[in-house]
């Protein structure tokens, strides 16, 4: 049975400094989230280095209002220094990404055709899409693909069927191979018919009985799906996308069979994946250079 909870282990690349401690007592006096060792001991510096200042220097010597004055500026330069975000980094790490990106070629990428690719290709880490079946090759060697994903979880499932999901979820990410990187992007954007239209037209060649009523019913689906359905920002709904990326044809190859064997046997964790071609993922990369440029 999987687990309800899950705790996230600290990641092999992570120092001492990175060590987290729980400040908050049973009865729930404290910091009510864990902070890491390198903010606490970056507290106890400012103190000290305060202290020093005030008590060996002319700060100390300059009165009542010159020392407030300085504490108060002290206090929040330290805080905007100190204070982590959700990355878990603090203020004072930050300074060289600000720093790098104060000049406008750190916060500009031409993407004009004359201009060069490659800062688009730094920006995306990707080096091209094989046009015969829409494999992403990256810049670092590895290889992937994207789908259109479509869950079976819901809100309104019953217990037992919700742990039935979360029993395949963690059996899935069990067997997921070494080295495989999956990354879920869940965006809001009009329905794509192509499929439908083609239905209807295939549905409309092979009419045997040439009824008016019947074409013209056809046309009325057609046009529907194609002028009021298509894309349409007023139709929009949420869809999800899987990336994968794979150090190697073996692994990407395991990774499919994975996801394929889940779609077609229960389809508790993916009852659909389709894999991009060319031409969609041609239409999902504009869709995320389109919000980029914005």
């Amino acid at each position: 049975m999987a687990k309800t909870r899950f705790k996230i282990p600290t990641t092999l690349d992570a120092t001492y400094f990175e060590m987290e401690f729980n400040l908050q007592s049973k009865n729930g006096v404290g910091i009510n989230r864990p902070v890491s060792a390198k903010i606490l001991l970056s507290v106890l510096f400012s103190g000290f280095l305060w202290f020093y200042l005030v008590a060996q220097t002319f700060v100390g010597k300059g009165g009542f209002p010159v020392v407030m004055g300085f504490t108060i500026s002290w206090v929040v330069f330290s805080v905007l220094l100190i204070k982590a975000d959700k990355t878990n980094r603090m203020g004072i790490e930050l300074i060289f990404s600000m720093l790098n990106y104060l000049p406008k070629s750190g916060r500009y990428v031409p993407v004009r055709m004359s201009d060069s690719v490659y800062r688009l290709q730094e920006l995306l880490n990707i080096k091209d899409v094989d046009p015969e079946d829409g494999m992403i090759h990256y810049l670092d060697g590895q290889i992937g693909h994207a789908y259109h994903v479509v869950g079976s979880a819901s809100a309104l499932m019953f217990e037992q069927d919700k742990q039935r999901v979360l029993d395949k979820v963690d059996s899935f990410y069990r067997k997921l191979p070494v080295g495989v990187e999956v990354i879920y992007d869940t965006v809001n954007e009009g329905h794509v018919v192509d499929e439908q239209l083609e239905a209807v037209a295939e549905t409309k060649a092979q009419l045997k009985v040439k009824s008016k009523g019947l074409i013209a019913l056809l046309d009325e689906q057609r046009d529907i799906l194609k002028y009021a359905i298509n894309d349409q920002q007023g139709l929009t709904s949420l869809h999800q996308y899987l990336i994968v990326r794979a150090p190697s044809e073996a692994a990407l190859t395991e990774f499919e069979n994975l996801l394929i064997g889940d779609v077609e046997n229960d389809g508790l964790m993916f009852r659909l994946a389709k894999t991009l071609s060319y031409e969609e993922m041609e239409r999902y990369l504009g869709s995320i250079l389109k919000v980029v440029h914005q």
